[in-house]
C-alpha cells in the first residue's frame, strides 16, 4: 500500500513495461548512445506532458509560504507586481495552481463589507492581463483580483496596507537528469500503465515504427466514454478513462455554485 500523496515508483520500474509494449525490441534499451533514444527519456517526456495538465496529489504542495504584500513590497518597489517565485518554496516551479488566498485583518475587513469577527480569508479571482489593467493603478484598495504575466503576479487593486497571501500549487515534475532511471514517477499506481504506453508511443515514433505508434495511441484511449463531453473528454484509459483523485473525493458531495455580479 502506498501512503496518500506519495510516489510509488521510479522511472526504472516503468522501463520494463515500455520494453514490453515495444515487443522486447533489442534497440529499446538504456544502453543507447543517444540518451534521447532511451526508454527513460520517453518516460520523462510522458510524465512532463501528463502531469503538466492534470492534478496529481503526489505533486501538490500543501504548505506554500505565507507572503506579505503591500505598498512598496513588490518588484522594484511596486505596489501591485510581485515575483511568482516569492509565493512558492525555494527550488520549485508551478504547473497548476489554485487561486491565491488573501487574508484580511479585522481592521481592513469592514472596508470590503466583510465580517470583522476574525481575519477572514478569500480566494482571489483571475482576470486576463488586459482586464486587470484598469485596477492596477487604483491605490489603497484590497486586491481581490490577480493575473500572471511572465515571472510576475499582478494584483488589483493596489494593496493600500499589508495583507498576507498564500498560493496552493502543484509542482512541476522534477527529474534526476544525471541518472534518469533513479527519478521518482510522481503519479498514482493506476497511471503507471498510462505513462508506460505513452512512453512506448514516443519510442515507436523515434524508431519510425508508425504502425505501432498508432496502435499504442488508440490503446491509450480505449474507453469509448473518453470521446464523450462528460468531463472526461480525451482522458486516457485502456478500459476505463482515468478518474482523478479530486473527482473521486467529491463523488458524493453537492457541488456549490456561488453567483457573482461584477461591477461595470
Amino acid at each position: 500500500m502506498n501512503n496518500p500523496g506519495a510516489a510509488t515508483a521510479f522511472i526504472s520500474d516503468l522501463i520494463p513495461r515500455v520494453v514490453a509494449a515495444l515487443q522486447n525490441r533489442s534497440d529499446v534499451s538504456e544502453s543507447q548512445a543517444n540518451p534521447e533514444m532511451r526508454p527513460s527519456a520517453w518516460i520523462r517526456d510522458s510524465l512532463r506532458e501528463i502531469t503538466e495538465s492534470n492534478p496529481f496529489e503526489e505533486l501538490r504542495q500543501p504548505n506554500p509560504p505565507l507572503v506579505t504584500i503591500g505598498p512598496g513590497l513588490g518588484v522594484n518597489g511596486s505596489n501591485y507586481a510581485y515575483l511568482v517565485s516569492t509565493f512558492i518554496n525555494a527550488g520549485d516551479d508551478v504547473t497548476l495552481m489554485e487561486d491565491p488566498v488573501i487574508f484580511l485583518s479585522p481592521i481592513t475587513a469592514p472596508s470590503a463589507a466583510l465580517s470583522t469577527s476574525s481575519a477572514g480569508s478569500y480566494s482571489m479571482d483571475y482576470l486576463t492581463p488586459k482586464a486587470i489593467q484598469p485596477l492596477l493603478f487604483i491605490r489603497g484598495g484590497i486586491p481581490f483580483k490577480y493575473t500572471r504575466f511572465g515571472n510576475q503576479f499582478w494584483f488589483g487593486t493596489q494593496p493600500g496596507t499589508l495583507y498576507q497571501v498564500y498560493l496552493p500549487y502543484q509542482l512541476r515534475h522534477k527529474f534526476n537528469d544525471a541518472n534518469l532511471p533513479t527519478s521518482e514517477a510522481c503519479v498514482p499506481p493506476s497511471w503507471h500503465d498510462i505513462i508506460a504506453y505513452a512512453a512506448a508511443e514516443r519510442g515507436a515514433v523515434a524508431l519510425r515504427w508508425n504502425e505501432q505508434a498508432t496502435y499504442l495511441h488508440e490503446l491509450l484511449y480505449g474507453d469509448p466514454k473518453s470521446t464523450l463531453p462528460d468531463g472526461r473528454l480525451g482522458r486516457p484509459g485502456l478500459i476505463e478513462a482515468r478518474v482523478l483523485q479530486q473527482e473521486r473525493d467529491r463523488r458524493l458531495s453537492v457541488i456549490q455554485v456561488t453567483p457573482v455580479v461584477q461591477r461595470y
